[in-house]
């Protein structure tokens, strides 16, 4: 039978809804992989390269965008376990598991990016992007503009929800490091508060209502699989008990008989 059984947990988990076809599951999952990998390394190049040069130039721009990539490094990791799921239910649980870590993650990027969004913010920096941070800008664009375009299309393909998010972690990426190319051409409210500041602030807050509902919706998927198999371990205790007071039954008409003949 094609993916999963259509049980009460099934029908209550959106990744679960539909059955998944084994052979195309095993075709895409290789490839979604070895996208989470180039995700990795390019995420940690770029995010060494973000931090270093904002140690070199003495300036915080761009330390949102290197914290975020470490993040996003994290969340891609726990993907690619997911993705080594060889069975679509052993995959599918993985899933599960890791959309509960990357929400956790996320509301972890939250705390650092918003803090940092908030006092760069109030206290506006001096040094502007140099050309170091307009170039890995566009790698960055470029690279994960691509991978996020794979990585969506084969999440609804095997329904992965956690690769789901990884992309949607991809694209805020992209998003935030989109302010630092046109720095010196848009400024908010006054010449010293930029536009990189706000979208930094609204894109962490965007992290944490995402990563609390990945996080609740990942328990509420949990617990129902654990109640289902609580379930089913007492209707199959009921069932051995039924059989053995049958077995013990049978046997006392089988010995009356034998007294009566």
């Amino acid at each position: 039978m094609n993916g999963f059984p259509q049980t009460g947990s099934s029908r209550n988990n959106p990744l679960q809804r539909d059955p998944i076809n084994p052979e195309e599951f095993q075709r895409l999952r290789p490839i979604a992989f070895w996208s989470c990998v180039l995700s990795f390394i390019v995420d940690i190049a770029l995010g060494v390269t973000a931090f270093i040069n904002c140690i070199r130039t003495e300036s915080f721009v761009g330390f949102s965008y290197s914290v975020h990539t470490f993040m996003d490094c994290m969340c891609t990791g726990f993907v690619s376990w997911h993705l080594r799921g060889l069975t679509i239910a052993d995959s599918q649980r993985r899933d599960t598991l890791a959309c509960c870590v990357i929400g956790a993650l996320f509301i972890g990027s939250f705390l650092a990016i918003e803090s940092r969004a908030i006092q760069s913010m109030i206290s506006p920096p001096t040094v502007r992007p140099d050309r170091t941070v307009v170039i890995y800008s566009f790698i960055h664009i470029i690279v994960f503009t691509v991978l996020s375009i794979i990585k969506i299309r084969i999440s609804k393909k095997i329904r992965s929800k956690s690769l789901k998010f990884d992309t949607l972690n991809s694209i805020i990426g992209i998003i935030m490091v989109l302010p630092l190319i046109i720095w010196d051409r848009v400024v908010f409210i006054n010449k010293v508060t930029h536009l990189d500041d706000l979208i930094q602030a609204l894109m962490a807050l965007f992290l944490f209502v995402a990563g609390g509902k990945l996080i609740l919706d990942s328990i509420t998927v949990m617990n129902t699989e654990y109640e289902r198999k609580i379930r089913e371990g007492k209707v199959k205790k009921m069932l051995e008990e039924t059989d053995e007071d049958a077995i013990v039954l049978s046997g006392i008409k089988a010995t009356n008989y034998d007294i009566g003949t």
